[in-house]
């Protein structure tokens, strides 16, 4: 079985060159980068396992932070190309891309229009009370198919006004942004631990394809470490899907690389019930890092994450020599659409 955290035998000389790489792509500059790599010891001593670091990823900047604050600097170029006056979006109701695009909007001067999908509850809480607070203008779709039909309609309302507008869900640098990104992301989060003396194993992040593309091309580039993205939804043949992002990313950039389905670890055994909503173990994991070390991650994304690292710790599959790197991608206001989690309530529902 071929190691995956082996170099590629065609590997670029140094970071320098992918960084100048990426320069080449249209961007504009939003999130704060260069964001923390600390160590979680108490976690660590807690789990009987090996040392623990966190990428704060959840301190990006705008309207809370998280990871699509990056992804949003390549996509929001390709926006502004087209000098809009209005972005229009279709998310999930309570998406963390969403709150931080109508965040990144307003840095840049553009108004945000919202098509959710799911029903407005009786009591606005997490990402869609940021939403509200962020000023965009909220619909509310049942389904997908609603959603689409409700993307196209406002669209031509706008229009008929006068107004210049872009539908983000159709923007060419959708997928490949993530990946970009989270390329960038990985050589930063090297640097740190190369100035802190220490080598990683395996990095741990919540994926569905996007950024963990941009993980798997790294790591295809560099080797030395492993990328294991645990999966929030069944939604997606995900090998299938990161190793397609990851194609389009590596001709974006000119390189001579290709990925298969079998060069990415995938772990989607942590979804729980269904998506989007929280499970017992990533519940726990939500729990440790807030009481161990004062970190808050949510239930949806970045708790199943952790469920997924911690789990593999307890398994014995790694030694206390080894060193994994969680990435903290957001997502914080979600703890509060789940509250009874945290106060003793048994209920599943927001």
């Amino acid at each position: 079985m071929k190691d995956p955290s082996a170099p590629a035998p065609h590997a670029p000389a140094s970071f320098a060159d992918i960084r100048q790489r990426i320069a080449k792509i249209p961007r504009v500059d939003i999130a704060i980068k260069n964001t923390p790599l600390q160590e979680m010891p108490n976690l660590a001593r807690h789990l009987g396992g090996p040392r623990i670091f966190i990428k704060r990823d959840d301190l990006t900047g705008v309207a809370l932070g998280g990871n699509k604050l990056r992804n949003l600097e390549f996509r929001l170029a390709r926006t502004m190309s087209e000098k809009p006056d209005v972005v229009i979006v279709g998310l999930d109701l309570q998406s963390n891309s969403a709150r931080q695009t109508v965040g990144a909007c307003n840095k840049l001067g553009l108004d945000t229009i919202l098509v959710l999908e799911g029903t407005r509850p009786d009591v606005v809480q997490g990402n869609l009370l940021i939403d509200y607070l962020l000023g965009a203008e909220i619909h509310f779709a049942r389904d997908r198919h609603e959603q689409r039909s409700l993307l196209d309609s406002l669209a031509a309302d706008c229009r008929a006004k006068g107004r210049r507008v872009h539908i983000l869900n159709d923007n060419p640098m959708f997928d490949v942004a993530s990946a970009l990104a989270y390329i960038e992301t990985l050589m930063e989060m090297q640097d740190q631990l190369q100035t802190a003396g220490v080598k990683p194993t395996a990095f741990y992040m919540s994926s569905s394809g996007k950024g963990a593309a941009g993980f798997e091309i790294a790591r295809k580039l560099f080797g030395g470490f492993a990328i294991h993205s645990v999966t929030a939804t069944s939604e997606f043949d995900v090998p299938s899907r990161t190793a397609g992002i990851a194609n389009q990313t590596c001709e974006a950039l000119g390189l001579d690389l290709r990925l298969t389905p079998s060069d990415i670890t995938n772990f989607g055994g942590f979804v729980g019930a269904r998506y989007g909503v929280p499970s017992d173990a990533g519940n726990e994991a939500t729990r440790l890092f807030a009481r161990h070390e004062g970190i808050i991650l949510d239930p949806i994304y970045t708790g199943k994450a952790a469920a997924g690292m911690i789990a593999h710790i307890r398994e014995n599959r790694f030694s206390r020599d080894d060193v994994l790197v969680f990435v903290h991608t957001g997502g914080s206001p979600a703890v509060f659409t789940w509250n009874q989690l945290w106060t003793g309530g048994a209920s599943h529902r927001p």
